[in-house]
């Protein structure tokens, strides 16, 4: 067992420190070294990375793109105003990462940082499962970006951008090595995702493994069904075992979404929109929908009374003839933000059944899902099962409508999938708006790169985009084609 942790260490640090050079777009933490150990606590990495955390599961925009939500007065977010995205912030998080492996590396530092701590083993292998899970939102918006050559310092200034399926590729030999390096004991100090139970993070591991395994359903199914099939028995279980992001009764990390609402925004700007309104609506109406999470999900506007979605992509300064997103959110400083549900798990395994990735039953786990995203969202059983009962399975469409409406509220993985399904030709159907920004011609498939991008680092950033199309909001990504 030793010996194949030591072997695992040794494997992991040479994958991770060949990831050499840095984005240049701006210097500061990009360009310092975080293969070179210096004084830093893995503690208080590891805390400022889980922080950063947040600021994935709670973005807006991607809950605009698959028109969850629609804008208030200022329409501009719902039009796909931004173009140019930054991703300087989330190499910093990376290098934070990098530095907890190489302070875990180091046989000057090593034995020092897990004396206080946990295993060496253990704080690497949680710091690479974080490592992969930001890794993969990143390329799932931009794409091709810096992986093999990133986050070296000044040694490579002028980073290759990998290939999306050489990051995919890349990142799944991290999450094995990680995986299998887990040992018995306790996690690491400073992680207040998982309270250091290395149970939980090989769990959220495997669970993360299966979600990328079937990102490739489209790309490359051969891969990705492996993948699947070697996370399949060791994911969630329950909704029980739900991954989420534990906000405090606290300002300094509370609930984003409370923010937006109160001190310190105070801006009534995010409403239910029409189309996620109208579908759950479904053959119900506005006091009594035929899906009984849309009352769990969002409020009864506060002029009529029922059930009003905002109109999409428009200017909705009418804001209480509208119904917003669930007091249960808005108003709970401590309401938790997904990252992966026992729902999203089961729909997973419909599909993967559906598409013959395994024996299971399409049609059951179907069922299944339903009823754990009715139960997340504390809908009776009653309830439940008259709604299931009503909408049995059909073929992946059914699959692909119910997964959208179980992925409320979380962003950047719902975009995600619904841009992999779009691709498969099951998606939920959504119209961009009329009028458009940023040159998009309907709704992104990708986030633009940093405006300075092409200033910094042009060769490699014209060999990017001449491999992956232009730098548009509307070219398609490997992984979604």
């Amino acid at each position: 067992m030793k010996t194949r942790i030591k072997k695992s260490i040794v494997m992991l640090s040479a994958a991770v420190m060949s990831l050499t050079a840095c984005e240049t777009a701006e210097f500061g933490s990009l360009n310092e070294n975080p293969n070179e150990p210096t004084s830093a606590s893995p503690s208080i990495l590891l805390s400022n990375v889980e922080g950063a955390v947040s600021n994935y599961v709670a973005a807006t925009t991607p809950n605009l793109y698959v028109q969850y939500l629609s804008n208030g007065q200022y329409d501009e977010e719902s039009r796909y105003q931004t173009l140019n995205w930054s991703y300087e912030y989330w190499y910093g998080v990376l290098t934070d990462l990098n530095r907890i492996i190489a302070l875990n590396t180091n046989e000057e530092t090593k034995e020092e940082v897990s004396a206080s701590d946990a295993s060496n083993a253990n704080q690497i292998a949680v710091a690479t499962i974080l490592r992969v899970y930001i890794f993969q939102g990143m390329t799932n918006r931009w794409g091709r970006l810096p992986y093999t050559e990133a986050l070296g310092g000044l040694g490579n200034q002028f980073p290759v951008y990998d290939s999306q399926e050489e990051i995919y590729k890349g990142l799944f030999a991290e999450l094995d090595s990680a995986l299998g390096m887990i040992e018995a004991g306790s996690g690491p100090n400073g992680d207040y995702l998982f309270g250091g139970d290395m149970t939980r993070w090989e769990q959220f591991g495997q669970t993360l493994k299966m979600v990328m395994g079937l990102r490739l359903s489209e790309a490359d199914p051969t891969l990705g069904k492996t993948k699947f099939n070697e996370a399949l028995g060791n994911v969630i279980t329950s909704n029980t075992e739900n991954f989420f992001y534990p906000y405090l009764g606290d300002e300094n990390n509370d609930n984003p979404w409370e923010d937006r609402f109160y001190a310190p925004s105070f801006r009534r700007d995010y409403l239910v929109s029409d189309v996620f309104v109208n579908a759950l609506i479904g053959s119900g109406n506005s006091t009594t929908p035929e899906d009984p999470r849309l009352a769990k999900m969002a409020e009864p506007a506060l002029n009529s009374g029922t059930f009003v979605g905002a109109p999409y992509g428009k200017s909705n300064s009418d804001t209480d003839s509208y119904s917003f997103i669930t007091q249960d959110i808005i108003n709970n400083m401590q309401a938790p933000l997904y990252m992966f549900t026992y729902a999203e798990v089961l729909f997973a395994r419909a599909e993967a059944a559906a598409l013959g990735w395994t024996s299971e039953d399409a049609s059951s786990l179907y069922e299944d899902a339903i009823a754990a995203s009715m139960a997340q969202w504390r809908v009776s059983d009653s309830a439940a099962n008259a709604y299931i009962a009503s909408n049995p399975y059909t073929g992946l469409e059914s699959i692909g409508y119910e997964k959208w409406v179980a992925l409320y509220l979380q962003g950047y993985d719902s975009w995600a999938e619904w841009r992999r399904m779009l691709a498969a030709g099951y998606e939920k159907e959504l119209t961009a708006p009329e009028d458009l920004l940023s040159n998009a011609t309907d709704i992104p498939d990708r986030d633009g790169y940093p405006a300075t991008a092409q200033s910094v680092n042009e060769q490699n950033y014209n060999d990017a985009i001449e491999a992956q199309g232009p730098d548009l909001l509307n070219t398609k990504l490997w992984i979604f084609k």
